[in-house]
């Protein structure tokens, strides 16, 4: 087949990769200790979801049909209104659109702001959708560590280094995946300072913003609106991944050029999620993350905790966020002469342990392991710990 070369951008993700085989071994009744997908280990509330398909039963038609491609109005108004209780800085329904999931978010505005040979900078480790989709725009990704020394946090001369005219954007995933790290106020201060300073925006992807175990989150738009774009998603703290639903907020300006270029990635987010999405805003939210959240604390706390008790040579950064923790398997796997990636398959197929190899996330995050503790109970992370400690040994 004459397949675009471009094509060749998109390697296929490590985290699919992993699940695939996952899917495959519980289809032959193995259980395996899910620590690899990042998405939430509890349902979206009940009573949201009853009342939803109350409502869709009344108006099966309305909740159907096409919407307008930056989403409902009742749904960004509610999500404007949402974003200046929790941000402090007054936002209104110009500065949103709505997405399918934050997938959309990062391709449209990657679309919008990239031309041929600009350069993006990413942290690294970080996320691993972002690079893909720069190479095949045409950009150029500039890499800058991320240390695990700091916390993973870069450097603040690192990060100047970088800078220059051919600079489009900085992307700063927080809190971050796969790390867990949460960025320090000065650190988000310096980035906005800089892509103003070098006519660049910060997409800045808070899709964690409400995860948080220790301290609050830093809101990149208190500092400068005209340079940042905020991408968030339902997948997270409302627990609704496969509902496909996200949003961006951003100066009106950049809206206008988003919503013209998100018309050819999808006509309109999925309707049925967008009520639902209101529905959350509206009524549920403050709420469910007063259940859910405790329990997530308390499976990060198992897990560290179990870490630190089954790895004793592992170094681990203890996350104040997010779903993830990124332990350091360097001395062990250079005991076993193999890579992280060779290892997570062992890990799957021997031992029943679905995890995600750090070098996924890019060259820094080699040797690691990407865990999530959000979907398994206490006991099971505690067990599922102790069979990557024997499958080490």
């Amino acid at each position: 087949m004459r397949v675009s070369t471009r094509s060749n951008a998109f390697p296929g993700s490590a985290i699919r990769g992993v699940n695939e085989e996952v899917v495959r071994l519980r289809g032959f009744g193995v259980r395996v200790f899910e620590f690899h997908i990042g998405q939430p280990g509890l349902p979206p509330s009940r009573d949201l979801l009853l009342e939803f398909t109350r409502e869709l039963l009344e108006k099966p038609f309305e909740y159907s049909m096409y919407t307008p491609s930056s989403g409902i109005e009742e749904l960004r108004e509610a999500i404007a209104e949402d974003y200046t209780k929790y941000s402090g800085v007054k936002v209104g329904n110009v500065n949103v659109s709505v997405t399918a999931g934050s997938a959309e978010a990062i391709l449209a505005a990657l679309m919008a702001i990239i031309d041929e040979g600009d350069e993006v900078v990413l942290f690294d480790p970080t996320y691993l959708m972002y690079e893909p989709v720069i190479n095949y725009l045409g950009g150029r990704v500039v890499r800058v560590r991320a240390r695990e020394e700091l916390g993973w946090e870069p450097s603040e001369e690192d990060v100047k280094a970088v800078m220059n005219r051919r600079v489009k954007a900085v992307i700063a995933v927080n809190p971050d995946n796969p790390t867990g790290r949460v960025l320090s106020e000065s650190m988000i201060k310096l980035l906005i300072d800089l892509v103003r300073d070098y006519d660049a925006f910060l997409i800045y992807d808070e899709a964690y913003r409400h995860l948080y175990y220790e301290g609050s989150h830093t809101y990149a738009i208190r500092y400068g609106l005209e340079n940042v774009i905020a991408l968030n998603t339902f997948s997270k703290d409302p627990a609704m991944p496969g509902w496909r639903l996200g949003y961006v907020i951003a100066h009106e300006d950049f809206i206008k050029v988003f919503n013209r270029v998100k018309q050819y990635t999808n006509l309109n987010p999925p309707t049925p999620a967008q009520y639902a999405g209101l529905l959350y805003l509206r009524k549920y939210k403050e709420k469910y993350l007063s259940e859910t959240l405790p329990i997530y604390k308390s499976r990060m706390e198992t897990m560290y905790k179990a870490i630190r008790e089954y790895l004793s040579d592992v170094i681990v950064v203890k996350p104040r966020a997010g779903l993830f923790m990124f332990p350091n398997l360097k001395p062990y796997l250079k005991r076993l002469g193999m890579g992280d990636v060779d290892f997570v398959m062992k890990l799957l197929r021997q031992c029943h342990v679905a995890a995600v190899p750090g070098s996924a996330f890019g060259e820094g995050g080699r040797d690691h392991l990407r865990l999530t503790f959000a979907k398994e109970n206490e006991e099971a992370i505690r067990e599922g710990i102790k069979a990557i400690s024997q499958c080490l040994s």
